[in-house]
């Protein structure tokens, strides 16, 4: 699934990307829905841990911090206030820091974009009061109180106890226990972090997500309920019976296919894609592996990536090689404490393609550019030495705070190939090292063939692919439709959906760079003047987590030859509230949408991440479900009555 803009340094479930999504790459992959490095513990007992943590201090050139505030931001969470801000303001949030209790708001944006985001926020109505915006300052260091110190005001936390013996929780008991562990002192393992289901068998993580996004169809089905009730309307779909005719789950506005999960042989090793932090354990050795802990001094914490069972066996070895080569490296490891920010070594990260093939890239802080040889040139040898398939190997320069490097950090080509092919669907995509691809390929391409089966353009169908990234869902539908055209807002995403077109000898898709919601409105009806009134429109949609922008949906309402909509999505809250803009009956005479399947899909076995997909068709194309069977004795009952009704004329 596809994804933009998130905080923790971690990587891989971004958005397609070039250069330029270096930071949204590596910030959607926590929201994103995969634990690849484990998110640095925030403290949440009040504003001053907020800078003591750091994030206070994450302020990246080009950026500016703003402070919001409003009433109703209180005991809302951060993912909530973000997307909505998104939205509304039609602006990329850079970062967003809130905690549930806060009535306040840390937002991050682009300096250029400061004016635009103020004018669209300030004074807007969030739920029933208004939102203030003003400039965010750092705090005063001597003003912090120290990590670990306790807030003489603040209410002690409530941290979630073990179950009792025997209990299986909900994905949701899982996640809320995982959030109230955080900032309250709970030490894990970074397997438990980054597997949290592993005790449990597959069967059991199965069926945990598979209520999970049953609990997702229930909540858009009652949210639509209560639109349309505002509006003095009935949506049919959002009745119990509906869900009775349909044989859907209770309260839910559409049945749900049994989940897809990953075969049974790629539960473990599945990923494709890893980033390992280079650092020190907690003996002070040298480690290239995952961060367990952000430590009191910001210093990351870093254990052995050895146990985690869903990074391969040769992306171990590659760790352990790079560990070997850093510890030999006259070049010293960078020092991520507040005061310090020196030295060179930070990250590493490594692409592995079906067929063997490596990508590598290693990312340093800024070093002169005389020495580069002598920290790649050993580098590369001992990786060719080692045998692991490294096909390609990049440096990345970032002197930022962050390991999430900044658009446009520079990227230098060191050795062997500049892509790297990866198979799907019998297609062949290429990436460079900050593109992005699933990082499961397997589960990936199942979810793909359900998403087109139920999309099934027809021949002379033009096929809508929004948030198309480099293009693998749209080019992969190419042959069965009559023309693709996909919508992408980085220019370097959509110039690899090009050449991946050229590539397949695709030569009916094309890519149009830029906000979807500037683009598509304006794109839409020249495409169906050029194609005919005949045309029929069919769209997958796969948006970041904030969902999609309301001018997006409304000209996808607004085109009436669009009657099938497939809905992919990591993040059930956006999914759900997109969901309603949809089907709503705002209008005399309108044919909005109506959910007709739902399926969940588990990309990421072991972790609490889950997929979704959601079909979507005009109420006018949706079959009458039959109607309710009456019980025998009702049958009886009904027939008795009529009888006495017509003995009585």
């Amino acid at each position: 699934s596809s994804h933009t803009s998130r905080p923790p340094p971690a990587s891989t479930f971004g958005r397609p990307t070039g250069a330029a999504m270096a930071t949204a790459e590596a910030d959607a992959q926590a929201e994103a829905m995969e634990v690849e490095q484990p998110e640095a513990e925030v403290e949440e007992d009040g504003a001053a841990q907020a800078g003591a943590s750091g994030k206070e201090e994450a302020v990246e050139d080009g950026c500016a911090r703003l402070h919001l505030s409003s009433k109703d931001f209180i005991k809302c969470p951060e993912g909530k206030v973000q997307t909505w801000l998104a939205k509304t303001s039609g602006i990329g949030i850079q970062k967003c820091f809130k905690l549930k209790q806060w009535n306040f708001a840390f937002v991050t944006v682009r300096k250029e974009e400061i004016e635009a985001f103020t004018k669209a926020i300030a004074g807007t109505t969030f739920r029933s009061h208004p939102v203030d915006v003003k400039e965010g300052h750092k705090r005063d260091a001597n003003q912090r109180r120290p990590r670990g110190e306790e807030d003489p005001n603040a209410k002690r936390r409530k941290v979630q106890k073990d179950w009792p013996e025997g209990y299986v929780p909900t994905l949701k008991d899982i996640r809320d226990k995982e959030k109230s562990h955080k900032g309250a002192g709970v030490d894990k393992t970074v397997k438990q972090k980054a597997a949290p289901l592993l005790e449990y068998d597959y069967a059991t993580q199965l069926g945990m997500k598979e209520t999970y996004v049953k609990s997702a169809v229930r909540a858009f089905t009652k949210q639509a309920k209560l639109k349309s009730e505002e509006h003095g309307s009935t949506v049919e779909w959002t009745e119990p019976e509906w869900s009775l005719r349909t044989k859907a789950p209770v309260h839910c506005g559409c049945p749900l296919d049994p989940i897809i999960g990953t075969p049974a042989e790629h539960l473990e090793g599945y990923r494709n894609k890893c980033e390992f932090t280079i650092g020190h354990n907690a003996a002070g050795e040298l480690e290239v592996g995952f961060v367990r802990k952000i430590q009191d001094d910001m210093q990351p914490l870093i254990d052995s990536a050895e146990d985690i069972p869903h990074v391969p066996a040769v992306m171990k070895r590659f760790a352990s090689v790079v560990r070997d080569c850093v510890k030999a490296s006259p070049f010293p490891v960078f020092d991520r404490r507040r005061e310090a920010k020196s030295g060179v070594w930070r990250l590493v990260m490594c692409r592995l393609s079906a067929n063997g093939s490596m990508m590598v890239m290693v990312q340093t802080a800024s070093f002169p550019e005389e020495k580069r040889e002598a920290l790649t040139k050993p580098l590369v040898e001992a990786l060719l030495a080692a045998d692991l398939g490294v096909t390609s190997v990049f440096l990345q320069l970032n002197d930022a705070a962050s390991d999430a490097a900044q658009p446009g950090a520079p990227l230098i080509h060191v050795h062997g190939e500049e892509r790297l092919k990866m198979p799907l669907l019998g297609l062949t995509f290429e990436i460079g090292p900050l593109s992005f691809f699933q990082t499961n390929p397997i589960t990936c391409a199942l979810l793909y063939e359900k998403a087109l089966s139920w999309l099934s353009p027809d021949s002379k169908a033009l096929a809508l692919d929004v948030c198309c990234g480099v293009g693998t869902i749209g080019l992969c539908m190419a042959k069965r439709c009559r023309k693709v055209v996909g919508l992408e807002l980085v220019p370097e995403a959509v110039e690899s959906a090009k050449q991946n077109a050229a590539l397949n000898g695709i030569s009916n898709a094309s890519y149009h760079a830029g906000k979807a919601e500037d683009v598509l409105p304006d794109l839409l009806p020249k495409l169906l003047a050029e194609l005919g009134p005949d045309c029929e429109v069919a769209a997958v949609l796969d948006p970041p987590r904030p969902g999609l922008h309301k001018d997006v949906l409304q000209a996808l309402r607004d085109c009436a030859q669009l009657t099938r909509i497939v809905y992919i999505s990591c993040n059930p809250e956006s999914l759900a509230e997109d969901v309603v803009k949809l089907t709503a009956a705002s209008r005399e005479g309108e044919d909005p949408f109506v959910p007709v399947r739902a399926v969940a899909v588990d990309m990421f076995p072991h972790t609490v991440h889950v997929e979704m997909v959601l079909l979507l068709e005009r109420k006018s194309r949706v079959l009458e479900p039959p109607p309710l069977t009456p019980k025998p004795e009702a049958a009886d009952e009904a027939a008795a009555a009529a009888g006495t009704a017509g003995d009585g004329k």
